[in-house]
């Protein structure tokens, strides 16, 4: 117990260390340009608390990045660097969308569960083929995983333009999914989906996998040094792939609960690099799942507030941009020289 809350503290402590130097060193780049740089602050950091309309997007926002998060962390305890979370997601929103659109007529007791089973197939597909090509044929997983996302999100554009498309809609969106099978949103936070508890007990669930069960040491013990793991009499193999389905499922899921309990539809830009941004914090987050929930609050909260910056102030969005490369710059630098100690 106190070592796995030594492991969780050190998962949040060089985050929150690299936030608090980012956060400082921007405040002075947004005093250079704005003449209220307290405003811009308070309204990147704080706005999403102003309303009960402005918190449900804040966690709506979190709900995708913290899923994505997680499947990334449990790529990598596998020592596999999962870069494909964007075609894992849409893999999972267009199928959930598929099954929800031409299956419409089913029960939704029957059509909810089966479109998020498919969501999360969908992804977990695209997680199995990496780690298959990896682990068979010695195929770099980051060029697999990124060739992965072109193609899909190659392919859900044509469908979103030819196959589902909603005709009477404007752009590359799909037909309404039935109202039967949205999400419920939140209690007490209308306008926040339900998913977001999902991911909450999703990163419990993988802490629990990951340090609590056999499974889990196995995983941690082909990503830790694969030809020890084979020497004990691991199943590495079978632990690497198992971990990639995982990810991409969890992904996946992403998608579908996107669709269920946000879009309502499939759109083929709905996702700012959630991805990108997943893989991001679960870095910072330092692998770790509870850590990786953390960090996806704080960049949804980021990326939310960074429009009522620009609304009530001068200072660009993009300026989110900068602070993001410069948390990755300090936690770089963090573990460099964590292994030089």
């Amino acid at each position: 117990m106190r070592e796995a809350t030594l492991s969780l503290f050190r998962a949040l402590g060089a985050p929150l260390v690299a936030i608090a130097i980012t956060m400082a060193l921007g405040f002075l780049l947004v005093a250079s340009i704005t003449d209220d740089p307290v405003q811009a602050y308070r309204d990147l950091l704080f706005a999403n608390f102003d309303s009960l309309g402005n918190f449900a997007l804040f966690l709506n926002r979190a709900t995708p990045l913290t899923l994505i998060a997680l499947g990334v962390i449990f790529a990598f305890r596998a020592g596999i660097f999962n870069v494909g979370g964007e075609g894992q997601l849409y893999a999972g929103a267009i199928a959930a969308t598929v099954v929800g659109v031409f299956l419409a007529d089913l029960p939704a007791v029957l059509l909810l569960p089966l479109a998020v089973a498919t969501g999360i197939i969908a992804g977990a597909i695209l997680g199995w083929i990496p780690a298959v090509l990896k682990v068979r044929l010695a195929v770099d997983e980051v060029v697999t995983t990124l060739m992965l996302n072109t193609i899909v999100l190659l392919f859900t554009s044509y469908l979103a333009n030819q196959v589902i498309r909603d005709t009477a809609a404007y752009g590359a969106v799909s037909r309404v999914v039935p109202q039967a099978i949205w999400l419920p949103p939140m209690p007490g936070v209308p306008g926040a989906t339900s998913g977001f508890l999902v991911a909450v007990v999703l990163a419990v669930v993988a802490w629990v996998v990951l340090f609590r069960t056999e499974w889990g040491a196995q995983v941690r013990a082909a990503g830790t040094n694969l030809r020890f793991a084979y020497a004990v009499g691991v199943p590495a193999d079978r632990r690497i792939i198992g971990a990639m389905l995982v990810a991409g499922g969890l992904a996946g899921l992403a998608g579908a609960l996107y669709v269920l309990g946000i879009g309502h539809r499939f759109e083929q830009n709905f996702s700012p690099a959630y991805g990108l941004v997943g893989l991001t914090c679960a870095l910072l987050a330092r692998i770790h799942p509870i850590g990786a929930l953390a960090t996806a609050l704080f960049y949804a909260m980021m990326l939310n507030g960074a429009a009522y910056m620009q609304i009530s102030t001068d200072v660009p969005r993009s300026l989110v941009n900068l602070l993001t490369g410069l948390l990755v710059l300090l936690m770089t630098a963090r573990l460099t020289a964590g292994r030089r100690g």
